[in-house]
């Protein structure tokens, strides 16, 4: 067969080898094509090639086709495991978005932290000193998270350890770490919040307190985690910012005549976005001495319900109860000016641009999606209008801009697409029996999973000829809650009134099929972790389950822990932190550490 891959970008085809394996041949399965490798003693057309014609031929393939090669042949194994082949593969799969904060996490760790961060996993030193021996390298971060989810798959067994209780208030979304995990907000009431900051021998300390008037109702950390917006009732904004690395201090406070909806920071963290009741939303810079000042102000007619900022900072999209969508561009002397205005008939909720930021969707009160496009001379020009007949409970695009999904009450999820500069054109509906409350991409952008309230969640998968075909429903008894994607797009967590959670996996083939099913009465969260290895439940009772994905695919539970109060959430942090609030006004941060192998997890 032709060992050939026209995505290679290698060139010239490459020789072929036999179509039948003499008995014994080793073999797996790449792309869904049978792939032979010969053992040492006879010809293998892998090994026959360069090292760096082998690490190129690497970066087309999946990391399971890797580790499949690697079972093959015992020369491909130490070939592509010097060569990282297998970290840089698994490092691929994931959205660039996400590559980006895994890159952001280990910045932000000396040395020392990060041995600290493996040694919670393996007594092997050697194993640890080669891993962060290599910080400088720009493969780091695959390397490193590669190797903290292998080991931590190795572990059958986890003991929490908590690193610090912090009082704070009633609400369930009283607490939210940084992206990196590093700081964390902290509701003390409605009006007030604390700023804790992780030190580098692993205690949590209060490093500012920012106080409103009236309820905060949203509040975000920038992308690198060195400042933190309000947005609240009282009229105001505030921009905090770290002072020393003992303490956060006010930077600045935007003022508005109405509730403040919302604070958004662009991910350069040069610019920050209001959007108020009072019909304005107004975008602040920072200053070379630190320092923030406003430099323009979007006026509508209505409320604006949201602001956000495209993902090179230099476009702005509001949202308005006026039914208009405005599009600011930032010029080279750093003004800002109107670039268009969206018309709608009624209402516009939300506005967001696609990852690569020459789209746009909108979502108005006439039960429409509009997609615009970005034109070669720089104005926005309408590509189509996806029509349901009942409220938009959702509409986005998928990580790689080429799709959008919307769900709607009318029972349907509609999925639009497009190929290079073609037009956008409907791909698949995907019909429930009632409500469709919620669709979401998978971070690979080829699955789709949508959550009815007729008691199902479907998942559907994009053929290689651009059709989209579904894979599976999966049922509950009762209402589902929710239903969420792992990061590395291979697995998928419902749960509902019906108190299941159940994991489903995607084969590589590409069809779906059911690994678990938890029973957890009282059931009020499941998340994934970073690594989409490992879930954290939590239920009404006071119980958090943390699971594993095991080496044969099956998911084992890991650790357990109860508070006599209840638990209200539990989630992880991006470097792996388990955040527990429960009914004691408290929140626990605490750590994963493996323990004996023999343990047993008793309830």
């Amino acid at each position: 067969m032709d060992c050939t891959n026209s995505k290679s970008g290698i060139g010239d085809r490459l020789l072929s080898t036999p179509d039948q394996p003499e008995s014994g041949a080793p073999s797996g399965t790449i792309e869904g094509k049978k792939v032979i490798v010969r053992d040492n003693n006879e010809f293998s057309l892998m090994l026959d090639l360069p090292p760096g014609i082998q690490s190129k031929i690497c970066t087309y393939l999946r990391a399971r086709d890797i580790a499949q090669l690697t079972r093959a042949n015992s020369q491909i194994n130490n070939s592509l495991k010097n060569d990282d082949s297998i970290a840089k593969a698994w490092y691929r799969q994931l959205a660039s978005s996400h590559q980006t904060l895994l890159k952001a996490i280990v910045a932000k760790k000396d040395k020392d932290e990060l041995q600290k961060w493996l040694q919670r996993f393996t007594k092997d030193e050697a194993l640890i000193k080669s891993i962060t021996d290599r910080q400088a390298s720009i493969y780091f971060p695959a390397l490193f998270f590669s190797t903290l989810t292998k080991l931590m798959s190795q572990c059958k067994t986890f003991k929490l350890e908590t690193k610090v209780s912090i009082r704070c208030s009633s609400s369930e979304n009283s607490a939210k770490f940084s992206d990196d995990g590093s700081h964390l907000v902290i509701a003390c009431n409605s009006k007030t919040w604390k700023i804790y900051g992780q030190q580098s021998d692993g205690s949590w300390e209060a490093k500012g307190t920012i106080s409103h008037d009236d309820r905060v109702r949203s509040i975000t950390f920038s992308a690198d985690g060195r400042y933190v917006a309000t947005a609240s009732a009282d009229g105001k904004a505030k921009i905090y910012g770290k002072k020393d690395e003992r303490s956060w201090e006010e930077k600045a406070t935007i003022f508005h005549d109405d509730f403040v909806i919302s604070a958004t920071f662009s991910g350069d963290v040069r610019y920050l976005v209001t959007a108020s009741e009072d019909g304005k939303a107004k975008i602040y810079g920072q200053m070379d001495d630190g320092s923030w000042a406003e430099e323009a102000i979007i006026s509508h007619d209505r409320f604006v319900l949201s602001a956000t900022f495209r993902s090179d900072d230099r476009y702005v999209v509001t949202a308005s109860l006026d039914g208009k969508a405005k599009i600011y561009s930032r010029k080279d002397d750093g003004s800002w000016i109107e670039k268009a205005i969206i018309p709608h008939d009624k209402w516009v909720h939300p506005a967001n641009f696609s990852a690569d930021g020459r789209h746009l969707l909108t979502v108005n009160g006439d039960y429409e999606v509009k997609i615009h496009d970005l034109e070669a001379d720089g104005s926005w020009e309408e590509k189509a209008i996806i029509r349901h007949d009942l409220y938009v409970n959702s509409a986005t695009f998928s990580d790689d801009s080429r799709h959008v999904l919307t769900s709607s009450d009318d029972g349907r999820a509609i999925i639009y697409g497009k190929k290079d500069d073609g037009p956008w054109q409907e791909k698949a509906t995907i019909s429930h029996g009632r409500c469709v409350n919620s669709a979401a991409f998978s971070s690979d952008s080829r699955c789709v999973i949508t959550s009815s309230s007729d008691k199902t969640a479907k998942i559907y998968g994009q053929e290689d000829d651009g059709s989209w075909e579904e894979k599976i429903t999966i049922s509950h008894d009762l209402y589902i809650y929710s239903t969420t994607f792992s990061v590395d797009s291979r697995h998928a967590i419902t749960f509902g009134e019906d108190d299941k959670v159940k994991i489903y996996g995607r084969k590589d083939n590409g069809s779906w099929v059911e690994k678990t099913i938890i029973p957890f009465g009282g059931i009020i969260s499941a998340a994934f972790s970073v690594d989409g290895n490992h879930m954290v439940t939590s239920n009404v009772t006071g119980r958090v389950k943390i699971y594993g994905l095991a080496s044969d695919g099956s998911w084992k539970e890991r650790a357990f822990i109860s508070h006599p109060e209840g638990i209200r959430s539990a989630t992880f942090s991006a470097d792996g932190h388990v955040l527990i609030i429960h009914g004691g006004n408290r929140a626990m941060i605490t750590e994963l550490w493996m323990i004996d192998r023999s343990f047993t997890v008793t309830h």
